[in-house]
C-alpha cells in the first residue's frame, strides 16, 4: 500500500466522524504529509516523539479537534501502517506503532491544550486592555471579556490574592458538578485537594513576583461530591497599571476524558475488535519481552495456527457465521490455557498465535497441538447451521533468546506453509534446516520479477531425438537464470516460478520469445513448449497463441504446446477446452507430467493428445531404481507399451546417461531428450 492510498482511506474515515470545512483534496494533501512524517518518526533511530507531535499539531490545524477524529485515525493507522511500503519491514514494527500511537494521542492533546491555552492567553490579553484602555473602550472590552468568558469550555474563575472567588463560568461549576451552572463554594482553595493545598498556595503566591510565568500542571481537584476531577489547572496574575497584583485568574481545563481516551486508544492499538484477544503486535512485544525482558522466561513454546478451509465458511454460509467460528476459536483457547502463563492472539484473518511460558505442569508442545484440534472438533451452532473448525499448528519450542520475534514468526509462517501443503489438521515441529532451505528457495523467488525485467532470465533450447534414428525432431524451449550466484536451470526456475505470480506473464513472454528467435533459422525445427497449468487454463491462451504465431509468421505446425495433466484434471477449468480448440486449429498438444496421477490414462482416452511425455519423478525413479522387478518399474514398462499401442508416441527427458537412454530405448518410447543426446543452448547454436 502506497501513502496517497492510505491518505485517501484515512480522508474517508475522517469524513463518518466529523466535517472538515476544506476541499477533499486539501486534507488528502494534508494526510499524505502527515503520513510521511509518521513514517520518518517510525524510520528514525532511535525513536523521536517531536516528529510523531508535529504531525499531531498539523492534525489539529487541518480542523480535526474531537477525540473521534482520533480514534478513527488510529483505527485506519494500526490496520494501514504494518502494510505501507517503506514501513512493512521495519525491524521492530510492533513496538514502533505503539510508540507512534502513543506519541500521537500526546500531540494530539497538547495541540488541543495548546489552543485552548492561546483562549486563555486571548482572555488575560483581554482582561489587562480592558483595565489598560478602560476609557478608550471599557464597553467593547468587557462585552469581548464576557462573550469568552461564558462561551468558553474551559472553567474559570477570577479570584482575589486572598483567594476568594469573585466571578466564574458556568464550564467551571459543569466541570466540577455543581448544579444550576454555578459554582458551590466562595473560596477557590476549596476544590483543592488536601494533599496539594499548600503547594498550590505557594504557587500561587509566587506569581505576585514580577515577570513570574503563568503555571500549568496536570492535578485533580474536588468535585461537589468528593469524587475527584482529573484537571489541566492553569493560572496568571492580573495587575493594575503600576504593576500591583491584583487578581488571580484560573483556568481549568477536564481531561478525565481525555485520559480514558488515550488510554482506551493504547488498548485498540493492541487489541483485535473481533475477538477481543492481544493482535500481532501485541504478541510480538510479549514474546520479546519473554525472550529478554527483565522477567525473560527460561522455557516458552510458540504455537502458530492455521484454521483449515476457513475461506469455505465465510464464502459458503456467510461472514457473519466465520465472525461467530473465530470468536469460539478464541474463546476456546483462552479456555485451553487459562491455568498456564500463556498469551493467546489472533494475528490476521484465520490465524492465531499462543505464547506459553513453560511451568513445571506445562505438557509438550507436541501435547498442546494435538489437544487444540479435539477442542477445535465441537461444532458451534449459529442459527440451525453447525461448524466447526481445525487448524494446522507450527511448534517452536525453546527458541534462541537472542532470536528476534519477526524471524521467529518468520519460521513458524514457512512451516505452516509447508504442513499445508500436506493436507488439513497437520502439526509439526519448526525444523530450523529445512526453514533454511525453504527461506533460500523463497528469497530466489522473491526477487525473480525484478531478473525478469533486467534481462537476467532468458531462454535456451535442447533438441528431442528420435528412437532409433536419433534425428532432431524438435526442440524444447527452457529457461534460464543468469543469477548472480550462478546459473540456474530450467527446473530450478520453475520451482521460483511456482512460488510467484509470474506463471501467466513469463509463460506468454516465453512462448513469443521462442517463437521470435527461432522463425528466422535455417531449417527452422517444430518449436515444443511446455505451458505452466496457469496458461494452459487460461481463456485467453488461444488468441495469444494465434497473436504469437502470426507476429512470428509460423504456422501451428511450427509450434507444438505441452499441457500438464494436472491443469487438465482440474473440474470446471478451461484447459480442456483450450486444447480443444488448439488441435483443432491444427496444434499437436503434448501430455506432460504423465504417469503420476489417477487422471492420465483418462486424459489420454477422453482428449485428442497427440504425444505424451513422462513425468521427471517417474524418470528419477526409475534411475534410482534398486531392481527391474520393482512393481513401480514393472508398471512403467507395462504402461509406455499400453500407451503407444493405442497409438500415442512418448516422449522421455532428463535422460543424462548411457544406462538411462538404453532402458528406457528398450521399454520403447518414440523421442528423447537430455543431457545425454544433446545439451541446451542459445538459439544460435541451431544453426
Amino acid at each position: 500500500m502506497d501513502r496517497p492510498e492510505l491518505a485517501r482511506e484515512w480522508a474517508g474515515a475522517l469524513e463518518q466522524v466529523i466535517y472538515i470545512a476544506r476541499a477533499r483534496e486539501e486534507v488528502e494533501s494534508g494526510l499524505t504529509k502527515a503520513l510521511d512524517g509518521i513514517a520518518d518518526a517510525m524510520c528514525a533511530d532511535p525513536f523521536d516523539d517531536m516528529l510523531v507531535t508535529a504531525v499531531a499539531e498539523r492534525l489539529v490545524d487541518l480542523g480535526l479537534t474531537s477525540p473521534e477524529c482520533v480514534e478513527s485515525s488510529i483505527k485506519v493507522l494500526g490496520a494501514g501502517m504494518p502494510k505501507l511500503s517503506g514501513v512493512a519491514d521495519l525491524q521492530g514494527l510492533p513496538t514502533r506503532l505503539v510508540l507512534v500511537f502513543s506519541a500521537l494521542a500526546k500531540g494530539f492533546a497538547e495541540a488541543m491544550r495548546q489552543r485552548l491555552s492561546e483562549e486563555q492567553e486571548a482572555l488575560t490579553l483581554a482582561l489587562i486592555r480592558s483595565r489598560e484602555n478602560a476609557e478608550r473602550a471599557l464597553r467593547d472590552s468587557e462585552a469581548r471579556f464576557e462573550e469568552i468568558f461564558s462561551a468558553s469550555s474551559v472553567g474559570m474563575a477570577i479570584t482575589d490574592l486572598d483567594f476568594e472567588v469573585l466571578r466564574s463560568n458556568r464550564a467551571l461549576a459543569n466541570i466540577l458538578e455543581y448544579k444550576g451552572g454555578k459554582l458551590g463554594v466562595t473560596r477557590l482553595d476549596d476544590i483543592f485537594r488536601a494533599d496539594d493545598l499548600d503547594y498550590l498556595r505557594l504557587r500561587y503566591q509566587v506569581l505576585n513576583e514580577e515577570g513570574t510565568p503563568p503555571f500549568r500542571e496536570r492535578r485533580s481537584l474536588r468535585k461537589s461530591d468528593g469524587e475527584e476531577a482529573l484537571v489541566f489547572l492553569s493560572a496568571s496574575v492580573l495587575r493594575d497599571p503600576g504593576g500591583t497584583p491584583q487578581y488571580y485568574v484560573t483556568t481549568v481545563e477536564d481531561v478525565s476524558e481525555r485520559h480514558f481516551l488515550e488510554s482506551q486508544l493504547r488498548f485498540q492499538s493492541i487489541t483485535d475488535a473481533l475477538t477481543g484477544l492481544p493482535n500481532r503486535q501485541r504478541f510480538e512485544g510479549r514474546l520479546e519481552e519473554a525472550l529478554s525482558g527483565k522477567n525473560a522466561a527460561e522455557e516458552l513454546t510458540i504455537l502458530h495456527l492455521d484454521l483449515d478451509g476457513f475461506h469455505a465458511v465465510n464464502d459458503g454460509i456467510g461472514r457473519e457465521v466465520g465472525d461467530r467460528l473465530l470468536q469460539t476459536v478464541a474463546l476456546r483457547l483462552n479456555d485451553m490455557f487459562a491455568e498456564e502463563k500463556a498469551t493467546v492472539a489472533r494475528f490476521d484473518g484465520d490465524e492465531f498465535g499462543v505464547l506459553i511460558e513453560h511451568q513445571a505442569s506445562t505438557p509438550a508442545g507436541t501435547v498442546m497441538a494435538m489437544r487444540i484440534n479435539d477442542e477445535l472438533a465441537e461444532p458451534v451452532f449459529v442459527g440451525d447451521q453447525g461448524v466447526a473448525a481445525t487448524a494446522t499448528i507450527a511448534v517452536l519450542h525453546d527458541p534462541k533468546p537472542d532470536a528476534t520475534p519477526e524471524e521467529l514468526l518468520r519460521a513458524t509462517d514457512i512451516t505452516l506453509r509447508r504442513l499445508k501443503a500436506g493436507g488439513r489438521r497437520q502439526w509439526g515441529m519448526v525444523d530450523e534446516q529445512q526453514n533454511a532451505s525453504d527461506r533460500d528457495r523463497l528469497s530466489l523467488a522473491s526477487t525473480m520479477p525484478g531478473a525478469w525485467e533486467s534481462g537476467e532470465i532468458e531462454l535456451e533450447y535442447q533438441p528431442l531425438v528420435s528412437i532409433p534414428e536419433r534425428n532432431v525432431v524438435a526442440v524444447q524451449a527452457l529457461l534460464r537464470w543468469n543469477h548472480a550466484d550462478g546459473s540456474l536451470d530450467h527446473e530450478r526456475c520453475l520451482q521460483a516460478l511456482a512460488e510467484t505470480g509470474l506463471a501467466l506473464p513469463i509463460g506468454r513472454w516465453m512462448l513469443s520469445r521462442a517463437c521470435e528467435e527461432l522463425k528466422s533459422l535455417p531449417g527452422r525445427p517444430v518449436l515444443y513448449v511446455e505451458l505452466p497449468k496457469e496458461l494452459a487454463g487460461d481463456q485467453d491462451l488461444v488468441a495469444t497463441v494465434q497473436a504469437v504465431l502470426s507476429d512470428a509468421g509460423l504456422a501451428p505446425k511450427d509450434l507444438r504446446l505441452g499441457m500438464p495433466v494436472q491443469a487438465l484434471c482440474l473440474p470446471d477449468g478451461m484447459a480442456e477446452d483450450n486444447l480443444e480448440v488448439l488441435v483443432d486449429l491444427g496444434h499437436s498438444v503434448v501430455l506432460y507430467e504423465f504417469g503420476t496421477t489417477s487422471g492420465d490414462l483418462a486424459c489420454l482416452e477422453d482428449l485428442p493428445i497427440h504425444t505424451v511425455k513422462m513425468s521427471t519423478r517417474v524418470v528419477s525413479r526409475i534411475a534410482n531404481r534398486s531392481s527391474d522387478e520393482t512393481l513401480f518399474t514393472r508398471t512403467i514398462r507395462d504402461l509406455v507399451p499400453l500407451v503407444r499401442g493405442d497409438g500415442t508416441p512418448v516422449i522421455v527427458g532428463d535422460i543424462d546417461t548411457r544406462e538411462q537412454f538404453d532402458w528406457w530405448c528398450e521399454v520403447g518410447v518414440d523421442t528423447i531428450l537430455g543431457g545425454y543426446t544433446g545439451t541446451p543452448g542459445p538459439a544460435s547454436a541451431l544453426t
